[in-house]
């Protein structure tokens, strides 16, 4: 199922930018977004990770607000609406295309492997995506590449309609280098703290007996990527400052019409 909604988020984006904004193919693209978010949520659960099934509650009110600024053709909606979209086209291929999928997997891998030995560790490759050490085996899977986050970061480079050419390319050079290797860093220390029990003695939410793998991929490496991809927006608007209007625009618009919903339910009361 999760694959169709996937394919269903690109082609109803790939519509909204071939077909003059559409915005019924923009809230097809969203509303495909946001049940692939939901999908996913008992997965995430199983594996102790709360950002994500908190993102799927806050989804719901976004998905309705942004679909209703969408029929009204908000500009500012409609560029994010196109952020989101290119961001998807670029994501897509690598999640359903085999040849793109395990080729960037495997990339992550070779080089992890290369960077855990070279921080004094003595990994081994179980399988072509797995690597292990000290009874510790890490799959690496499609969210460990980083490509996600990269999509996302060209997309609201991209979705800005006066971008210049050196904008672009500078954008661009910033973005995938540094989300790359940084990722790649994150893959490597959580593997080593992982397979070394830095976290061992820290409070087991779990109930498995092991809270490092929580403690390193899913509070720290996590916290900390968000940081660095809020550090990375900032620094963009700098590089192309037309970014920094639309994210003040974007947040009065989501903040007034949450207004817009609360004071008629304050004055029932």
């Amino acid at each position: 199922m999760s694959d169709l909604l996937v394919l269903g988020a690109f082609l109803s984006f790939a519509v909204f930018l071939l077909a003059r904004q559409q915005p019924y193919a923009a809230i097809a693209g969203w509303a495909c977004i946001v049940l692939n978010l939901w999908s996913e949520v008992p997965a995430f659960l199983r594996e102790n990770n709360f950002l994500y099934p908190v993102l799927a509650l806050l989804s719901l009110p976004f998905l309705a607000l942004t679909a209703e600024r969408l029929l009204r053709k908000d500009d500012v909606v409609l560029q994010l609406s196109r952020t989101a979209a290119i961001a998807t086209v670029i994501f897509v291929p690598f999640a359903l295309v085999p040849v793109l999928h395990d080729g960037l997997i495997s990339v992550v891998v070779t080089l992890a492997f290369l960077l855990v030995t070279a921080l004094g560790h003595h990994p081994q490759m179980l399988t072509w995506d797995v690597i292990a050490e000290h009874a510790f085996a890490n799959q690496i899977i499609l969210g460990c590449t980083g490509i996600l986050a990269i999509a996302m970061m060209l997309g609201v480079v991209f979705g800005e309609k006066s971008l210049t050419v050196r904008q672009g390319v500078c954008s661009f050079l910033l973005v995938v280098p540094s989300i790359f290797f940084l990722n790649l860093l994150r893959v490597a220390v959580v593997f080593v703290a992982v397979s070394d029990t830095w976290f061992a003695s820290f409070p087991d939410p779990t109930g498995t007996g092991d809270p490092n793998f929580f403690w390193a991929h899913n509070v720290i490496a996590e916290g900390l990527a968000l940081l660095f991809l809020f550090g990375l927006v900032w620094t963009l608007a700098r590089i192309v400052p037309r970014l920094g209007t639309f994210a003040r625009a974007l947040a009065v618009v989501y903040r007034d019409r949450l207004r817009g919903l609360v004071a008629p339910a304050r004055g029932t009361r």
